[in-house]
């Protein structure tokens, strides 16, 4: 399924996921004049790091989720995925999940109806990752059985 709503995107990576970060947002909204983006992109936000120096994942987490209210789709990226994905699901309202193929993302947007894509810069390529990101753009919740349980999980911890 082709989703044509409009996206506003929230980023952020540690030092590991910088490269492919930066990398993926000129896929997603080139700077170019001449390049169309792929994506219905309304605005989008990169919460940091923005340099090689070496930062702490919860701490680019805990700065992504004081913007991520008005947002409707986040993308964490860090050495393994696996941190950044802890971390961001410690928040309301945030659904987040590390994804390494595009079923995986495909199954966690339907059924899960993820907010947040995570990836882990040390196990993906660039070409895998343009792909993951496609998938978690253009596959919508299917509702249904699944909003059922995704309800559940807003009343845990309560």
């Amino acid at each position: 399924m082709a989703n044509s709503k409009l996206v506003d995107l929230l980023w952020g990576s540690d030092h590991r996921g910088l490269e492919l970060k930066e990398y993926l947002s000129e896929y997603v909204c080139p700077t170019k004049i001449d390049k169309d983006g792929k994506f219905n992109i309304a605005t989008m936000y990169d919460v940091g790091t923005y340099t090689n120096k070496k930062c702490n994942y919860p701490d680019i987490v805990k700065k992504f989720h004081n913007h991520f209210d008005i947002y409707t789709h986040g993308i964490l990226i860090c050495g393994s995925g696996f941190g950044v994905c802890m971390a961001a699901n410690r928040f309301k309202h945030i659904r987040a999940a590390t994804c390494r193929t595009v079923k995986e993302v495909e199954i966690a947007r339907k059924h899960n109806n993820i907010n947040v894509l995570c990836l882990g810069a040390n196990f993906t390529s660039k070409s895998r990752a343009k792909g993951l990101v496609k998938t978690f753009f253009q596959t919508d919740f299917e509702n249904g059985r699944h909003k059922k349980r995704i309800n559940i999980l807003k009343t845990i911890n309560k």
